[in-house]
């Protein structure tokens, strides 16, 4: 179920030659194509009605990021695909989720690096609660996003026994533009910090208090990031755009393992009745720009309106004129905008 609303209908006259046209989209997607618990003793995938998020902190022969939630939203009904990666400028994505379980966790907007999980009481942490992340998407063992999916094997032959390092698809982030995927399961063994695109937000209750059932989180992707305008153009180039959501409240409740009260949340899932009611599956908002950047008002001419509207956008610090992906308004943008209008 979606909605999709072209910012400017596309046009058949132009007035140069001209072998491409731009088109700025704004789709809203009310539930996932695609959403699984992504963990190992999972013998559902595909098909339940809520996923945890949790961490199995210091706890070897499990993933530090053990319970991962994956969803995606196919788009290809309303996005062209197949186009190469710089004509598609996302210029904004939000994903939001509900959980289902109210009064367990606390709620945290702020990243907590990976020496503050050293200890489980939490001594180490400055805040209260642990925060909810969302990453990209990586994939081993020969699988990638055009064959994994919802009900696919989980993992292989695991590093440490029983499921460490196993899992064929994980939660990953760019350490720089242009590099692959890195797995973030494994953070805390591994002792390194990685940049999620995005902190869950939530206006239900205010930092360090309990959230209460049916609460959305709001992850804005950060687009400044490195790595991640590529990957949402990736997705968008393969008709379908994928997120990882992980958090790492510690789910084993003591030294032991295993014992304790339930202090993580859970997600609902599309497959979920309630969801449909009452709208809780996971939602993605996302406005991307298809096409040549020249077209800057997508009216599907190149003319002096494109010129004004990018100068118009540029000089008001507008980021949707930061076509070259810096995050910032220099003369590469300018370039960026002449090669694309004098090309036509």
């Amino acid at each position: 179920m979606h909605r999709a609303i072209s910012a400017f209908a596309l046009l058949t006259g132009f007035s140069c030659t001209c072998l491409a046209q731009s088109e700025t989209i704004t789709i809203s997607y009310d539930a996932p194509s695609l959403d699984r618990w992504n963990y190992p003793f999972n013998g559902s995938p595909g098909t339940r009605l809520s996923a945890s998020t949790f961490g199995a902190v210091e706890l070897e022969g499990f993933d530090d990021h053990d319970a991962q939630f994956i969803v995606g939203f196919e788009t290809d009904a309303d996005v062209m695909t197949g186009l190469t990666l710089n004509q598609y400028q996302v210029l904004s994505a939000r994903v939001i989720i509900t959980n289902t379980n109210g009064d367990v966790f606390t709620y945290d907007p702020t990243y907590d690096t990976h020496d503050t999980y050293l200890f489980l009481d939490d001594s180490l942490d400055s805040d209260e609660g642990r925060p909810v992340h969302m990453w990209a998407m990586g994939y081993q063992e020969g699988y990638d996003q055009t064959n994994w999916g919802e009900y696919s094997a989980f993992g292989g032959v695991a590093e440490v026994d029983p499921t460490q390092g196993s899992r064929y698809a994980f939660a990953a982030y760019f350490p720089f533009d242009g590099s692959e995927p890195v797995n973030i399961s494994n953070n805390l063994k591994e002792e390194f910090d990685a940049t999620p695109m995005a902190i869950g937000q939530t206006d239900a209750v205010m930092p360090g208090e309990f959230v209460p059932a049916d609460s959305d989180f709001s992850f804005d992707v950060d687009l400044c990031q490195a790595g991640i305008r590529d990957y949402l153009a990736q997705g968008l180039s393969l008709g379908e755009v994928r997120f990882a959501i992980t958090s790492l409240h510690a789910a084993n409740g003591g030294d032991g393992g295993g014992t304790g009260d339930i202090a993580y949340p859970f997600w609902y899932t599309k497959e979920n009745p309630i969801a449909s009611i009452f709208g809780y599956a996971p939602r993605l908002e996302l406005t991307v720009r298809v096409g040549s950047a020249g077209d800057f008002n997508s009216d599907g001419e190149f003319n002096f309106f494109d010129v004004s509207a990018f100068l118009t956008a540029f000089n008001a610090g507008d980021m949707s004129a930061d076509l070259n992906g810096d995050c910032a308004l220099n003369f590469f943008d300018v370039s960026a905008f002449l090669t694309a209008y004098t090309a036509g």
